[in-house]
Order: structure tokens, then sequence, then C-alpha cells
């Protein structure tokens, strides 16, 4: 059985002027190691773009990644996290806003977890937000299904990232207990690696392409371990009888 395989890359932080560091790395240089170690490995079909694409997003941030992206030979889709522009990338990013993508015998979709941000980080899903992932899910229930966003939905178990997760989760997780053929969720948000079951549900957590926050911190905390610290993305390996293969690819650069 050929799956689908499907690319995540998140949290890049990129910065409105490309010489500008992020918590002292090059973004910019990091971003271009994960993609070029993402083409080499040849096999991936779609990448998702989970949120924090650009830092405190700005137009020139936006454009020049829209034209990064555009020059890939393969497509992309882009969802925001709490520190990007939604009006923006809704302006900029044409067919990257595409919210149900239908693969083989998988559907993805893909939610904007930013509503009633706290100025903290934290964000939740919109009652629009919710209806649209509801109808989805009826519409396409005869399909497995991946739900990818920004905020982590269930907590990590540091508690500065956990005051900040998904705030209303628990309408979420409400919601996709009525829906066996969600097999995966996918976000980003949390600059590490986790994978749990979580109500029957496969949750997936992916480093970031910038830096790297140390797991089980009471506060914020750089990952000081050299390869944790190297920017990552993660390849998902989507098959038609619902298993989900993964594994996060660290970059050193």
């Amino acid at each position: 059985m050929k799956p689908l395989i499907v690319a995540q890359i998140t949290d890049c932080h990129l910065q409105n002027d490309p010489d500008h560091r992020y918590r002292g790395r090059d973004v910019e240089q990091s971003l271009v190691a994960v993609v070029d170690d993402l083409l080499e490995q040849g096999d991936a079909e779609l990448i998702l773009w989970t949120g924090d694409l650009v830092h405190h997003g700005a137009l020139n941030g936006y454009s020049r990644l829209q034209n990064r992206l555009a020059a890939l030979p393969l497509p992309s889709y882009w969802i925001p996290g709490n520190h990007d522009d939604v009006e923006l990338m809704l302006q900029l990013g044409g067919r990257m806003n595409l919210r149900t993508i239908v693969e083989q015998d998988w559907v993805i979709l893909l939610l904007d977890s930013t509503s009633q941000p706290d100025g903290q980080g934290s964000g939740q899903l919109a009652q629009t937000e919710l209806d649209f992932l509801e109808q989805q899910l009826q519409r396409y229930q005869d399909y497995h299904c991946l739900v990818v966003l920004h905020h982590n939905p269930v907590p990590v178990e540091s508690a500065w990232q956990d005051s900040i997760m998904l705030a209303n989760s628990d309408a979420f997780w409400a919601l996709l207990a009525g829906h066996r053929q969600v097999k995966g969720v996918v976000n980003g948000h949390v600059h590490q690696t986790r994978d749990q079951l979580y109500q029957g549900v496969r949750v997936l957590m992916t480093p970031s392409s910038s830096v790297q926050f140390k797991a089980g911190c009471d506060l914020m905390t750089l990952e000081d371990e050299p390869t944790l610290a190297r920017p990552a993305y993660r390849l998902l390996q989507l098959y038609p009888d619902g298993r989900i293969a993964t594994r996060v690819k660290r970059v050193a650069c």
C-alpha cells in the first residue's frame, strides 16, 4: 500500500528584515537548510506550514516566504499561529489558504486557532472554525482524517507552555469524539517533539525550523542539547488503511 507522504514545517519565525535573528539564530538560513533537506528526501507530496511563520507578521516577511514557496516543486498550504498576521496571509496566500485537502484515502483539515488571543501566546478555535470542522467531518466521513492546527490541544507538561495551549481544547475534543475517522492531530507552537494518544487519536507535535524549547520546564528555556536544538521538520506517511507512520528529521546547519 503506497502512502500519501506529507511534510510539516512549523514555527519559522522569519523576521521582516532577513538579516535580523530570532533568539540568536539566523532563521532564514535554518529554513533554507530544512527545505533543502526535505527536497533531497524526494518523496513528500505536499507541505503543511503550521503557523508562526513570520514573527510579528509583516508584509516583507510574508512576501519573501510566498515567493520561496511558489518556487518549490510541490504544493504548500499554510495556517496562522499566534505571531502571524491572519489578514496578510489571506491576502497573499492564494491557493495556500486552502482549508480542505483531499488526497487518496485521506482528507486533511487545516484550522485557524488564533481566535481570542490573550497577548501571551494562547489562542482558540472560533465557533466558525468548530462549525467548519464539524461540516467537513460530516462531508468526508468515508475518508481517514488528519486535523492540523497551530496551538497544542493537549498539555505538554511545561508550565509556561500549558498556559498558552489551545484555550478551548475541551470543545475541540468533544467535537472529535463523534468522528472516529480522525486518525491524527498535528500541531506546532511548542517547538519540541511529542507523539501520544489522546482519546484514541494520535497527537503529533513538531519541532521548529528555527529554535527549540526544552521540554518539561516551568519557564521558557531554549534547548541546549546540540542534536535536539537543530532545526527540524516532520514527515508523515498516511496509509490507505488509516495508519500513520512518522518521523522528525533534524537538520544540521
